[in-house]
This record gives C-alpha cells, sequence and structure tokens, in this order.
C-alpha cells in the first residue's frame, strides 16, 4: 500500500520537463520536436555553446517581440531542450538597443506583472537585467552596451530540480578591482 502512495506521489510531482519556455517550446524536447512545432527552425550553420556546455541545434529567423525582430536559438543539452534565447537581429546602436530592451519589458509587465527581480549596473559598462518566474521557468530580459553598440537578448530557461545555481556576473567594487 505505502508502495502504491509513494508511486502515485512520484507520478503526479511537477517535472521540469512540463515547463513550457516559449511560445509551446518545452523543456525536455528533442531537436525533432522543436522543428516539428517551428518548421522554420534550421541548424546553424556555426552553432553556439553556452557555459554549461549546452549546444545550439536550431535557430529560428524573423521572430516579431514587442515590435522588434529578433532570431531564436534552441539549445540542447543531454535532457534535451534547456534554453530558448532571443537574440536581438544585428547590434543596433545603445539607444535603439535600450529602446527594444524597455519594449520587451513592458510587454513583459503587461502579460506577466511585475518582474522578480531586475538589475542596473554602469561600470565597467552599462548592463541591464530583468527577470520574471512564469510558470516554473525563468524568463529574463538582458541589455548590455558594447561600445556604441548594444546586445539584447530574451532568455528562457528552466533548471531540473537537482541542479546547481547558475553563475552569477558581477561587477567588482572599486576596492575589489586591480588598477
Amino acid at each position: 500500500m505505502l508502495g502504491a502512495v509513494l508511486l502515485g506521489l512520484c507520478l503526479h510531482a511537477p517535472q521540469a520537463g512540463a515547463q513550457v519556455l516559449w511560445d509551446g517550446a518545452s523543456y525536455g524536447m528533442s531537436p525533432a520536436q522543436v522543428q516539428q512545432r517551428f518548421p522554420r527552425a534550421r541548424p546553424p550553420d556555426v552553432p553556439d555553446e553556452l557555459a554549461g556546455g549546452e549546444v545550439e541545434g536550431l535557430r529560428l529567423p524573423d521572430v516579431q517581440r514587442a515590435g522588434h525582430v529578433f532570431t531564436v536559438s534552441f539549445f540542447f543539452g543531454h535532457d534535451g531542450l534547456m534554453q530558448v534565447t532571443m537574440g536581438l537581429d544585428g547590434m543596433p546602436a545603445q539607444a535603439d538597443g535600450m529602446q527594444a530592451f524597455e519594449a520587451v519589458v513592458g510587454e513583459l509587465e503587461a502579460a506577466q506583472g511585475k518582474p522578480h527581480s531586475s538589475d542596473w549596473t554602469h561600470a565597467p559598462f552599462q548592463r541591464r537585467t530583468v527577470q520574471w518566474m512564469v510558470d516554473g521557468a525563468t524568463v529574463k530580459v538582458f541589455y548590455m552596451d558594447v561600445g556604441a553598440a548594444s546586445i539584447v537578448n530574451v532568455i528562457h530557461q528552466a533548471r531540473p530540480p537537482d541542479a546547481p545555481p547558475g553563475p552569477r556576473l558581477e561587477t567588482a567594487t572599486r576596492e575589489q578591482r586591480v588598477d
């Protein structure tokens, strides 16, 4: 009897695999399943790789979000789909990148409410992050200055229940810097 109860609890426990990352793409999907969901997605000529070893298996160009054009990258690890990253096309000027960042943040605030966390760092370069927890997945909007240009990403990821915390970028304080 106890075994049946434990089995029942295990079968009904929430799993990372049920977490929708972006537009019907769920954690753990295979590349074939993602491509079936997004027929225009293709393997990239030169795939990107995340710090955890996940590899970009598919790329989907020309996706509209908050009035801007993004390219969507699907990253796969040993458990299948691990992360979906939307990158603003090109490297727009800082003002244009910030406008795209704020448009996406505004869209997410309208849909999801107040963000879970946010950060704005100015040194040694401007970096902004706004993050929501949506149905067990993390949605993070990221902006960074790169010279006169900028990078804007919208990152959708789910972490397996047993995953260690991810790396955190920190800017050195004046006392920590070596001049």
